[in-house]
């Protein structure tokens, strides 16, 4: 999905991860996770695609102004809630078996 502005959230953690970024050596990408966190990590880590993260771009020691600029844009699916489940009590007869 795609903004015209720079989603209030990914804002503000703009700063932490570009000091967070100016203590690595060599290239870095930056991810969004499913809940909106930013998350950083070697290029060749690809797990992070299968377990729903969006792709920001790669990056090496960027200003924030570059990281903000990739970000212009971008949301991210809202997660509503988590679905919970009620746990049913298991019958004494079971428990007795075990």
């Amino acid at each position: 999905m795609r903004v015209e502005a720079l989603d209030g959230n990914l804002g503000r953690q703009i700063d932490d991860v570009v000091t967070a970024l100016r203590t690595c050596v060599g290239y870095r990408t930056v991810w969004i996770d499913p809940f909106g966190t930013l998350w950083h990590a070697e290029p060749e880590d690809e797990e992070l695609e299968a377990m729903g993260h969006r792709y920001v771009g790669t990056f090496c020691r960027p200003a924030a102004d570059d990281l903000r600029d990739a970000l212009v844009g971008i949301a991210w699916p809202k997660v509503d809630c988590l679905s919970v489940q009620t746990r049913t009590p298991a019958s004494p007869q079971l428990a007795l078996a075990m």
